[in-house]
């Protein structure tokens, strides 16, 4: 039997990079992944590539910053097929500004999308879970929340406050049998990364001394699997051999 056979999973941020690759590697060991993005057209190849390999994989055009397409889409998935198991809280935005010369548009967007955002999906998930007395919540949080870089002061205060928040809600939750963490991640060999890495001259680390995808993805896995039973409240802190 596969490791998570028959579970239901939603992966946020899910239409490129890390998130494709968790929602990938979900379907290949079983699970029913909904996968969320605001890009349809990246959604599109995940589902298929997911199909291809005789994955199942729901799309959903969802925009985290909005509580209403988050509960819709949580609706949905219920109808569907009356549970959320496993909740991986991917999706993020990240702009690199000193706090002096920071908008007030460009902060509200960090923080809706990377704390908001996480809020409202475990909002809309967790009376599900707690009804069933099963769940396991993974919130991606970033090395910048404990290690401090110039230009991530918006970046740094959501990926910060999503630890803080995956701690108290671990402590809430802990004995209906839920599990909720969160791991701090450094830099990893995606396209995103590999876009700012072209932009910003001040980045020097090469794409060999990042992590990979997929090594990221088996310790998330771990983190959402049953085997982590023991494991609540804990920020993991996953950076390779670099920050």
């Amino acid at each position: 039997m596969k490791r998570f056979q028959d579970k239901v999973a939603i992966v946020t941020g899910s239409g490129r990079g890390l998130g494709a690759q968790f929602a990938q590697d979900l379907a290949s060991e079983g699970a029913v992944v909904a996968i969320w993005d605001i890009q349809p057209a990246n959604l599109e190849k995940v589902k298929q590539k997911i199909e291809n390999e005789g994955g199942q994989a729901i799309a959903s055009t969802t925009d985290i910053t909005d509580y209403s397409q988050v509960s819709n889409s949580v609706a949905a998935i219920i109808r569907q097929f009356g549970k959320v198991d496993i909740l991986i809280n991917n999706a993020a935005f990240h702009k690199s500004k000193p706090v002096a010369d920071t908008s007030i548009d460009d902060w509200k967007r960090q923080i809706d999308t990377n704390l908001n955002g996480t809020f409202y999906c475990i909002k809309a998930v967790l009376p599900y879970m707690l009804e069933r007395k099963y769940g396991k919540i993974l919130n991606i949080a970033s090395a910048a929340g404990k290690v401090y870089f110039p230009g991530f002061g918006a970046y740094a205060a959501s990926k910060a406050g999503i630890v803080s928040l995956s701690n108290v809600l671990s402590e809430e939750v802990k004995l209906q049998n839920i599990n909720v963490n969160s791991i701090y991640l450094g830099m990893t060999n995606t396209e995103y990364t590999r876009e700012r890495i072209n932009h910003d001259a001040a980045i020097t680390i090469s794409l060999d001394e990042m992590m990979q995808p997929e090594e990221v993805s088996k310790v998330v896995l771990f983190l959402v699997s049953d085997e982590a039973a023991p494991i609540k409240g804990a920020a993991v802190d996953v950076f390779g051999n670099r920050y």
